[in-house]
């Protein structure tokens, strides 16, 4: 085992997107809202910037891996943004 040593004040606990390795892209629930998207970015601070399917964008700092029920309906919802938008830009113009 190694030991390794450090000033008192340096050492910190990992913030919750360091302890989950939450990377860009990653599906993840956030615990206080209970919103669900996709990362988009993670601070330097913490902060982990997730958006919605629907565009609706916020900022947390405690956040879980999505579960396969929750991924599949995040999927689900990108599909269903997907369409709407394509039906937007078919309409004929008057």
């Amino acid at each position: 085992m190694t030991t390794w040593e450090a000033a008192p004040g340096i050492v910190r606990s990992g913030t919750g997107a360091e302890a989950l390795d939450i990377t860009p892209g990653m599906m993840v629930v956030d615990t206080v809202t209970g919103g669900m998207g996709r990362v988009r970015t993670v601070d330097t601070n913490g902060m982990i910037s997730v958006e919605h399917p629907n565009g609706h964008t916020w900022r947390t700092c405690a956040v879980r891996a999505a579960s396969s029920v929750e991924r599949l309906n995040l999927l689900a919802a990108d599909a269903a943004q997907a369409s709407r938008a394509h039906r937007q830009t078919d309409a004929p113009t008057p």
